[in-house]
């Protein structure tokens, strides 16, 4: 189902990516839509990619593991569900990722057990006041999480490939798939709403009015509406400059 260099390049972006993550913690905010994008390039269809990526983004919003607490991993989902929604469809590629991004709370606690020892090695480091040697342990007790928890379980579904995908498939009733299809219509529109929510909409609407207008009447895309956004957010900005240094002049003259 997936040839031998897909399943390679696949394993090395989410394996490097996972151990990027945790050494320097970037890619926080946008997780799943890059690797929508990246596996969808890989698969060759990017379009199911972004729309896979950013539904599951939507869904991962204000999920953080704070306290080594355990929640769907909704990059493991994305991950998966691209590379088998760009073969099957995105109603599988939904399914399928659902699935993945739920078993694996059970394979992160199993990556934090095996990284224990690893853990206590380090704190008696500390403890002992080598924090050189303490955080050398740390980040070797980082490699069993990753393994089991990123870089085996990719492997696995990845070469399982059309049968796991087959005895899916059969075991969703269809309203169920088609429930995906219409939530990850519906989720854009959640998220849009949210985003809002932390706008300060009320004293820029007039901003709003005009993306939406370019939008549903003039029929600019979305990038097209964005650049119209990006244009009229520099003519503000450089009119608050001038305002402000119009202010700090009238008031030294008023100083002196």
């Amino acid at each position: 189902m997936f040839t031998a260099m897909q399943i390679i390049l696949i394993l090395l972006w989410f394996t490097g990516y996972d151990v990027y993550s945790k050494l320097f913690g970037g890619f926080t905010a946008g997780g799943c839509v890059l690797h929508g994008v990246v596996v969808g390039t890989i698969m060759g269809n990017m379009e199911v990619g972004l729309f896979i990526g950013g539904t599951y983004e939507l869904m991962n919003i204000g999920l953080n593991p704070l306290g080594g607490s355990t929640v769907p991993d909704y990059n493991m989902g994305t991950v998966i569900g691209t590379a088998f929604g760009a073969i099957s469809g995105v109603e599988t590629g939904m399914a399928v990722g659902i699935v993945v991004a739920t078993l694996s709370t059970t394979l992160d606690v199993f990556g934090k057990t095996a990284g224990s020892f690893f853990l206590h090695r380090a704190q008696a480091c500390f403890e002992a006041h080598d924090f050189k040697k303490g955080y050398n342990w740390i980040h070797i007790g980082l490699a069993p999480l990753t393994l089991l928890k990123v870089t085996i379980p990719t492997i696995i579904v990845l070469v399982a490939g059309s049968a796991l995908v087959a005895g899916i498939t059969e075991a969703i009733p269809v309203w169920l798939l088609q429930g995906f299809k219409n939530a990850g219509n519906i989720l854009p529109c959640l998220g849009f709403a949210i985003l809002l929510r932390q706008l300060q909409v009320k004293g820029n609407f007039q901003y709003l009015l005009i993306g939406f207008f370019c939008f549903a009447y003039l029929g600019v895309n979305a990038l097209g509406t964005a650049l119209v956004g990006l244009a009229l957010a520099l003519l503000a900005f450089n009119q608050q400059n001038k305002f402000a240094v119009l202010e700090k002049a009238l008031g030294g003259d008023d100083d002196e």
